[in-house]
């Protein structure tokens, strides 16, 4: 009988999602079906601000359990270690190469109708030498070169249409002072985007495309010479040609944004998300050009998908469960949920079915977008990695030639990866499963642990942010840093009423749009120092009461608070509503408590706490 309902309600679910899902509340639920459960692991915090709440009310009759996943394939290596996969796994940071551990373990997509909405080109960079297909990506992230065009205008600077008039634009600008092209190169997605971005004639051609998909099926582990020493020479005459030096090594993210939007700099590699940001010197015309080649036709955008998806294989032998996540699955890469995805019209799609419109800015790009001259960067770990070790070392010119940044960069391939060694063992098993008896007691151990080592009175998180059950068993440091979200998560401690407090806590039950949003019980928060009641109802949750050991919290009495999520989103958000002005988000990271008290003090966690009664 649970099947034929499942079966029914997944053809109602279906036939919603490809009517467009015009009304998201017209699949039926009944008190009495028992939920589904699917568990989705989230790449970011990005997820929870609306796209989240937009899986929720388009699958009412799913229980959504979900995690804020460490942006890396090995994160799945880790839980596949254990037995628990998810069942729809995300990541932004992604390489064939990275996922080939888990090819058994997933499920293929190669022959399903959502693979077939899809350029074959973009198909060709997940597909496996036997055919298989396990990951598939959503709506694209543009990388190439900003320029400043009112700054081109006004020293009468021909804007490039290609590597010559590049450089030729390049030597006009630092003729007067102006920097013409920089970067923040102590980033490693930047290393690893510029040097790929010089050279993607070469690494689209027949022998760059062979050497890649050898290297994303784990069939080799070095540089091929007949490809790379070319992209090693490219990448030499780029940085003497753009005046790029040892500083350069040293800049973070927002000091070239900044040199560009004062006027101090002409050119700077970014994305469709800093020409929204930063649009130079107010007024100025800003544009999002290509990575320049030999002539107009070798040019090409660097794109990175905003994330993949896939399906563990688990479980998919059961029809009705196979055609509920592939309905799933088809949602979050549909028009519907694209548009929840892509902001402010600066990103382009991989599938034939999906439109998205992009800003006057970005204009320039269409050309592109007809011929699929959209580049998908080579982003295994270890070329994040060693693309950053590379890269300054050349800048620092402390290698002189292509052979000497080739042999360079084959010799950190064939090493050991770091962090790999057994630093510590955790004793006791916790679920990472919100139930109202228990609340999430694995989150709940991680926030009492916090709280003990950095002596603040009260700590509150989002508990997906502990991103895994706590496994009993040895770990590496790599794996201790799996155990939380540690990308776009910040600590912000502050000193605040009781008053306060509970107007923090009320305000963060009802966020809507916005990173820190709770959308059903797996992203509740935890508390540790005091205890919640809160009402769960049809639009939300409801805030009771707040106490300290049974006790009303004191709403005169002032205590350290330490919150836990995205810094800019969030925590904005909350100062506003509470009118504080100051926080210290100088604190630790969740993987920086677990090392203090596992590594340094070889201890354990401590115990979880009944910190929630939910109605």
């Amino acid at each position: 009988m649970k099947k034929l309902i499942c079966l029914l309600l997944v053809l109602l679910m279906t036939s919603a999602i490809l009517s467009g899902c015009s009304n998201q509340n017209t699949v039926d639920s009944s008190a009495d079906n028992e939920k589904e459960k699917v568990v989705v692991a989230c790449w970011g915090n990005q997820m929870l601000d609306s796209y989240a709440e937009y899986l929720c009310n388009l699958f009412p009759d799913v229980e959504f359990e979900f995690v804020l996943a460490a942006n890396s394939t090995d994160y799945y290596r880790f839980r596949q270690d254990h037995d628990d996969m998810p069942d729809i796994l995300t990541v932004r940071r992604f390489a064939l190469k990275d996922a080939v551990l888990l090819k058994d373990y997933l499920y293929d997509l190669s022959n399903t109708e959502l693979a077939n909405t899809y350029y074959g080109s973009y198909i060709d960079s997940y597909t496996y030498d036997d055919g298989s297909v396990n990951w598939l990506p959503t709506c694209a992230e543009v990388d190439g070169i900003i320029i400043n065009k009112t700054l081109f205008d006004e020293y009468n600077v021909s804007v490039p249409t290609d590597y010559a008039s590049f450089v030729e634009a390049c030597e006009a600008f630092e003729s007067v002072g102006i920097r013409s092209f920089v970067s923040d190169f102590s980033a490693d997605y930047t290393c690893m985007e510029v040097l790929q971005g010089a050279s993607i004639p070469l690494l689209q051609s027949i022998e760059g495309r062979k050497w890649r998909q050898q290297y994303e099926s784990g069939l080799t582990n070095q540089l091929s010479e007949e490809v790379w020493l070319q992209v090693f020479d490219n990448f030499f005459a780029f940085v003497k040609n753009t005046g790029l030096g040892a500083e350069d090594a040293t800049y973070p993210n927002r000091t070239p944004k900044e040199m560009f939007t004062n006027g101090e700099a002409a050119m700077y590699r970014g994305t469709g998300a800093d020409v929204i940001s930063f649009k130079g010197r107010g007024d100025d015309e800003v544009l999002l050009l290509p990575y320049f080649g030999e002539s107009e036709q070798d040019n090409w955008y660097l794109t990175y998908p905003t994330f993949q998806i896939a399906a563990s294989s688990k479980g998919m032998d059961d029809p009705e469960r196979e055609e509920l996540i592939l309905s799933i699955m088809t949602a979050m890469v549909n028009q519907q949920g694209q548009d929840h995805i892509s902001y402010g019209k600066n990103m382009v799609p991989y599938k034939k079915d999906v439109t998205l419109e992009l800003m006057p800015e970005m204009d320039n790009l269409k050309p592109y977008l007809k011929d699929n001259k959209l580049f998908i960067r080579l982003a295994s770990n270890e070329m994040f990695r060693i693309s950053k070790d590379v890269v300054q070392m050349i800048l620092n010119k402390e290698l002189d030639t292509a052979k000497e940044a080739l042999d360079k960069f084959n010799e950190e391939l064939s090493g050991t990866e770091p962090g790999t060694e057994i630093v510590a063992h955790i004793d006791t098993a916790l679920s990472n499963s919100f139930t109202d008896e228990y609340g999430n007691q694995a989150a709940s151990a991680i926030a009492n642990t916090i709280r003990a080592i950095s002596g603040v009175d009260m700590v509150f998180v989002q508990s997906c942010y502990v991103a895994s059950d706590i496994y009993s068993g040895d770990y590496s440091a790599n794996d201790l840093a799996y155990l939380g979200k540690n990308d776009g998560g910040w600590p912000g401690l502050m000193h605040l009423t009781g008053e306060q407090i509970y107007k923090l806590v009320e305000t963060t039950l009802s966020l809507r749009g916005n990173r820190g949003e709770v959308c059903n019980d797996s992203t509740l928060y935890v508390s540790s120092g005091f205890a919640m009641e809160i009402t769960r109802a049809d639009n939300g949750y409801a805030l009771n009461s707040l106490t300290i050991d049974g006790k009303d919290l004191d709403r005169e009495k002032t205590y350290s608070f330490l919150i836990y999520g995205d810094r800019d989103w969030y925590m904005s958000k909350i100062m506003e509503e509470i009118e504080v002005k100051e926080i210290d988000n100088s604190g630790l990271k969740i993987e920086g408590y677990l090392n203090q008290r596992l590594v340094v003090e070889g201890g354990q966690l401590e115990a979880p706490t009944d910190y929630i009664t939910i109605h």
